[in-house]
């Protein structure tokens, strides 16, 4: 069942916050935690006849204090700017190897720009990828310039690059109070400049390439929330026995059964939670219905469908990642030789 979404009629400072406001907080959790430092180290030194249970409590306080301001620097300013790679095998139906380079959550606007996406497509090139996926939420609102996508013209992929739109760019969102926001329906303008790039935008379609005897068919679907998806029209047209990827930004499309018909869902969305603490995992709720552990990673759905879900490039409400690098997914496939 898709997601409906209304528009609501809370004040504005309870919708997203303004980015402004996420480094006035940044700001003023870099000055609170480095002034506790500042304290507890003043008073260690102005106290050596201090018990020692006090000085040992005083002292965790300052570390704290020390800790929470690297960790602060850290995942507002240098996480978000680390690229990494995450390569894992999957399994399609197929007599060749394919290697698949999954992008999403680029979220172009104020915290990720031009030169990002530059660094991202020369590291996701070097991949040599066969086919490259990009997953949606290309903007971040409606103040985010088209011209950011530039970069994602020099993708290169043997077999073709191809995307989904996401709910940032259909306008559907969530505030801080985890209630619907509608804002501009990009849809047409992001498919346009993408199509112009020689990217292909799946909207409830599907594309079939040949691989020599065999065949690929990747389709993609219209973002959930926008309630427009139909997988059974993008699935009917796929002759049966093919190797199929199905490609949405919303990785919940795999609690419909319908779904399992694809070999491999690709999603995006989740964020892998953003900020992630050890042994934790997420700390923010994952917008899924799926749950929490279906944050990031290769799920095994049923022994012929598994689901992938990157973490993404971009970030949404705060300026910051915390053991959630942005993330480039290369998918390889072994060789099927049954």
């Amino acid at each position: 069942m898709p997601y409906t979404l209304c528009v609501n009629s809370l004040p504005p400072f309870l919708l997203v916050t303004p980015p402004i406001l996420w480094d006035f907080a940044i700001a003023i959790l870099l000055a609170l935690f480095c002034s506790i430092t500042i304290v507890t180290l003043i008073w260690i030194r102005r106290n050596h006849s201090s018990s020692i249970i006090a000085s040992i409590l005083i002292g965790c306080v300052g570390f704290l204090g020390c800790v929470g301001f690297l960790l602060i620097i850290y995942g507002s300013f240098i996480e978000p700017q680390r690229i990494t790679v995450t390569e894992r095998d999957i399994r399609l139906p197929l007599k060749q190897p394919l290697r698949i380079v999954v992008l999403s959550d680029f979220h172009v606007g104020p915290y990720k720009g031009k030169r990002f996406l530059e660094r991202t497509v020369e590291k996701a090139n070097t991949l040599f990828p066969d086919v490259i996926l990009l997953a949606g939420d290309f903007l971040y609102d409606d103040d985010s310039s088209l011209s950011a996508l530039a970069p994602l013209a020099r993708l290169r992929a043997t077999l073709g690059t191809f995307a989904v739109l996401g709910n940032h760019d259909t306008g559907h969102m969530l505030t801080l109070l985890n209630t619907p926001r509608r804002t501009d329906d990009r849809t047409d303008t992001i498919a346009a400049v993408l199509e112009d790039m020689d990217i292909s935008v799946l909207q409830n379609t599907s594309r079939t390439i040949s691989l020599g005897a065999e065949r690929l068919a990747i389709a993609g679907l219209t973002e959930l929330w926008a309630g427009t998806d139909n997988i059974e029209a993008v699935l009917k047209g796929i002759p049966p026995r093919t190797a199929t990827i199905l490609l949405s930004h919303n990785p919940d499309i795999a609690l419909n059964l319908k779904s399992h018909q694809a070999h491999l869902i690709t999603s995006g969305h989740t964020h892998g939670g953003q900020i992630r603490l050890p042994w934790i995992g997420a700390i923010p709720r994952i917008p899924t219905r799926l749950g929490k552990q279906y944050d990031q990673g290769l799920f095994r759905i049923d022994d012929d469908s598994t689901l992938a879900i990157t973490r993404g490039l971009g970030e949404s409400f705060p300026r910051a990642r915390l053991f959630a690098p942005p993330e480039i997914l290369l998918l390889k496939s072994e060789v099927r030789l049954d």
